[in-house]
């Protein structure tokens, strides 16, 4: 059997037309395919069945599809969508994009273009697949800060009890929030991130968001004064009490009370259990393991090839002092694999990688004048957007603002330069 005979795509489009066409194409490309003709037959389905892939017309009768794409997403975050459309603005594939989808298809379709598109988002869903089968395995370390830690998120991974993450950015708090899932009374429920800019600000949809599932709110100082309330609200009149809660920031949170930024009775409901994940640079005896780790991370979700990395190599990752800590360990793995020709990679392998990473950490630091003008620009972006997201915390809106930039600008402009905000 073919990979395509084992996925199954849903397709919702009110057109009758051009649902048998898709149907057509797609079942002559070996995959299985199910019709819908409006929202609600879609709802209908999804009760009963899981496609790997839907691909959702925004107009249509009943509801158009950006309000079923975000319905859908509330309902289930795993989902893959595309979107298509024959009337589509620029806002609207944008709208889509900001809310989950995976792609945006214009009308009238081209094949080659729909199974393109498809392909894409099969491909993309089956990384993402791989990446949580890595984010739910237990941190790895075999260092006693790491032991320690490992054993504190066991003992308190069972109470149903806020915990709050502490540590800089990178160290891993993602990585120990999936860990504190797996572990929890909730892990059969979804894991669910929020941020200051996705919180939402209705009672009734937030708590219904958290029932049975785990949510894991990151840098929860960066929530205005209208999330914090209401989350203190909920948690006063314990209205949170059937899910897993975790909180995450990168400083003390009574920093931020002291600077009059957040609510003191919202600090003690949520610090009641703290664990603090140190920076890298504290355990690199745990960085051979951790390369091993990403090594094999990097060659399942992206097919890379596997390299040896020598007791050479190896040694000069540990007297690297890892501003970005174990995510900028990660990205300098992937380099590695990416880059170099020969089945070991040694010292000089390491150093030739590190050096960008250098410049980048050194955010006051010059531009390459031997540069053409268009690097010498990219490298000058990349410095200064740097420094204005660690301003931020990683926060993209307050960034956009200080840097004078519109928020979808300024996330395109980090996309080619390959800059994740999460982890700044």
């Amino acid at each position: 059997m073919s990979q395509n005979e084992k996925s199954y795509i849903l397709v919702v489009d009110d057109e009758p037309d051009i649902r048998e066409l898709i149907k057509d194409i797609l079942e002559d490309e070996g995959y299985r395919v199910a019709t819908a003709s409006d929202g609600q037959s879609a709802r209908d389905f999804l009760n009963e069945h899981t496609p790997q892939l839907i691909l959702l017309d925004i107009w249509m009768p009943d509801i158009d599809g950006v309000s079923l794409l975000r319905e859908f997403k509330q309902n289930d975050s795993s989902l893959t969508v595309v979107m298509m459309s024959g009337h589509g603005t620029i806002e609207t594939a944008v709208e889509a994009t900001r809310l989950g989808a995976c792609d945006f298809i214009e009308k009238p379709l081209s094949t080659a273009k729909l199974l393109r598109s498809v392909e894409l988002a099969l491909e993309n869903k089956k990384k993402q697949t791989i990446t949580k089968q890595f984010q739910s395995v237990e941190p790895v370390g075999k260092s006693p800060q790491a032991t320690m830690l490992r054993k504190q998120a066991q003992r308190v991974s069972k109470h149903n009890m806020p915990i709050l993450l502490l540590g800089e950015g990178g160290v891993g708090k993602h990585c120990y929030a999936h860990y504190l899932h797996s572990l929890g009374s909730f892990s059969e429920g979804r894991f669910l991130e929020l941020t200051a800019e996705s919180f939402p600000t209705d009672s009734l949809k937030f708590t219904a968001l958290t029932e049975n599932n785990c949510l894991y709110i990151n840098n929860v100082s960066q929530l205005n004064e209208q999330a914090q309330a209401l989350l203190l609200h909920l948690l006063e009149n314990q209205k949170l009490g059937n899910c897993q809660l975790i909180f995450s920031n990168q400083k003390p949170v009574e920093e931020a009370v002291d600077n009059d930024n957040f609510n003191e009775s919202l600090l003690y409901q949520i610090n009641s259990i703290s664990l603090v994940i140190p920076p890298l640079r504290d355990h690199v005896d745990d960085i051979p393991e951790l390369v091993n780790h990403f090594v094999d991370q990097h060659i399942a979700e992206s097919q890379l090839p596997y390299r040896h990395f020598t007791v050479a190599a190896q040694n000069r990752l540990r007297n690297y002092p890892w501003p970005g800590n174990v995510v900028e360990l990660k990205n300098i793995v992937q380099r590695l694999l990416v880059f170099s020709e020969n089945e070991d990679i040694d010292e000089e392998d390491v150093d030739k990688a590190l050096q960008p990473l250098k410049q980048e950490h050194d955010t006051s630091g010059s531009i390459n004048y031997e540069l053409p003008i268009r690097e010498a620009r990219e490298q000058f972006e990349r410095i200064y957007l740097l420094y204005k997201l660690q301003q931020t915390e990683g926060n993209v809106g307050k960034a956009a603002k200080l840097a004078g930039m519109e928020r979808t600008h300024l996330y395109r402009k980090l996309r080619s330069l390959n800059i994740d905000s999460k982890q700044v």
